[in-house]
């Protein structure tokens, strides 16, 4: 018998096993699942409520992820944007008062770990160069993960979940056959809610419901300011004004780019988007705005980045102008104009502080922290961990080397480094744009906060994938060139 021969008949006996291996995988995760749910249930019987409705909102995932439909993504992303509205509601109308631990709290994380079901059909074999990008990211995970597992119990689970479960995004866009149509209409939906989610904002600012004053009183988040209209910073269906002002901006990119993108608010959405940005009064997040559309401009050629740079200096010119008399105006010059005087804004300065306090830290832990580590993951821990300074993650640089330790940290940045020249040599056009821009973004934002969990790791490993992974439309063998120029014409 030939080698050939023989390599054909391991291929199908694997093809064979695969559905088996499949279910079984299925039915592990459905027990795990349903065993924690309820153990949890019967240590603390006001949960059964909660379970229900965590189930209800896993079922339609599961059904997706199981037919392998196209409607997976869009609806991952929608837990994520409107699950702790989720919580709020539930909270308010069904138990009348504001809990601090809820099962509804993993809806997210546990909706996107349906992703890994797909992930056994293996539609498409990453390329070489993927498949290095993927282990450049393995190796520093499974290591932090493990050590998370060990020192920080619970909150290495919570945290392993917030980390990896983003992840199974990623790999879904490597192994998945998807063309660049099926991915913009994930893009269109992403762009939608944004608007959505921005009209929301403005009459949760204006009218403040009684289940968001609920979740701002009960939580205690001072730094949002008073549960009272026009006094607080919006954050819409999200559980912060810090997320879901990542979230705008990484709505409003896609938008400006390409005009397919849009959806159907076109360039009102992005106004809207743009406006629902002002309320958070999030400066980060303008910053990151400015400097992720700089590199847009300068990634754009031609006319393109002329008519790029002509609409820019319109928005500019109008923010100055209208956003002043704007309900909460007031607020965001206020907070812009203490940019210009670093000496006195306490912000900047406790971020300086934050950044000499850690480092001696790093230098007695080089090991890290692992998952869970660090942020509010330490809560269900008793807010205890080994660096003091970063109980909450206001340096993304400095909260990477205290997770995955200094060699571990340099292992990520490596692996990000290797991620944007695969996406910068992928030729994928605007996806190629915007995987570039949202790396870059990442990278901004770590001076500001953030780390590579939760909806932020979302957000990243979604349009760094959307780059790369894809299956050319018919005909798309034009140069990269070509791309470029068809990508100038459908900015506007």
């Amino acid at each position: 018998m030939r080698m050939t021969d023989v390599a054909s008949i391991r291929t199908k006996q694997k093809k064979a096993w695969m559905p088996v291996v499949q279910k079984a995988a299925m039915l592990t995760i459905g027990l795990g699942v349903s065993a924690w749910i309820g153990k949890t249930v019967i240590l603390r019987p006001e949960w059964l409520l909660q379970a229900s409705i965590l189930v209800m909102i896993l079922i339609p995932g599961f059904i997706l992820a199981a037919t392998n439909s196209s409607k997976l993504i869009p609806y991952v992303i929608l837990i994520w944007l409107v699950g702790p509205e989720i919580r709020r509601l539930m909270d308010w109308g069904l138990l009348g008062s504001y809990s601090s631990m809820t099962l509804l709290s993993l809806s997210p994380v546990l909706t996107t770990s349906l992703l890994a079901l797909p992930l056994f059909r293996k539609e498409r074999a990453p390329s070489r160069k993927e498949l290095r990008l993927l282990r450049a990211y393995m190796l520093p995970f499974a290591y932090a993960g493990a050590v998370g597992l060990l020192l920080n119990k619970l909150a290495g689970i919570y945290g392993l979940l917030n980390y990896v479960a983003p992840l199974f995004l990623f790999f879904y866009m490597m192994l998945r056959k998807s063309d660049d149509g099926e991915r913009a209409a994930w893009i269109r939906f992403y762009v939608t809610m944004g608007s959505l989610l921005s009209a929301y904002a403005w009459f949760q600012y204006l009218y403040l419901p009684a289940w968001d004053k609920m979740w701002i009183e009960g939580a205690k988040m001072v730094s949002m300011g008073t549960a009272e209209p026009l006094k607080f910073k919006a954050f819409s269906t999200l559980n912060a004004n810090g997320a879901f002002s990542v979230f705008l901006v990484s709505a409003i990119m896609p938008a400006i780019i390409n005009r397919k993108w849009r959806g159907p608010f076109g360039w009102a959405g992005i106004l809207l988007m743009i406006s629902a940005l002002s309320i958070t009064l999030v400066r980060a997040s303008w910053i990151v705005l400015i400097i992720e559309i700089v590199f847009y401009a300068l990634l754009a050629t031609g006319a393109g980045r002329l008519r790029m740079i002509s609409i820019v200096g319109v928005l500019v010119v109008a923010g100055f102008l209208v956003f002043p008399h704007l309900p909460g105006g007031e607020a965001l010059s206020d907070r812009i104009s203490t940019m210009g005087n670093l000496k006195e804004d306490a912000s900047a300065n406790a971020r300086l502080l934050i950044v000499l306090n850690t480092i001696p830290d790093l230098i007695s832990h080089p090991f890290g922290s692992g998952l869970g580590g660090i942020g509010r993951s330490t809560l269900l821990n008793g807010g205890s961990t080994g660096f003091s300074s970063l109980a909450s993650v206001d340096n993304g640089y400095l909260g990477v080397f205290a997770t995955f330790g200094l060699l571990g940290g340099a292992l990520v940045f490596r692996a990000m480094f290797l991620q944007g020249l695969l996406i910068r040599g992928s030729g994928a056009g605007p996806l190629r744009t915007l995987g570039l821009i949202v790396l870059i973004g990442l990278l901004a934002s770590f001076f500001f906060g953030g780390e590579l969990a939760a909806l932020q790791a979302v957000i990243f490993w979604l349009f760094t994938g959307l780059a790369l992974g894809r299956i050319p439309d018919q005909g798309a063998g034009q140069t990269t060139e070509g791309l470029n120029s068809r990508q100038e014409r459908m900015t506007v």
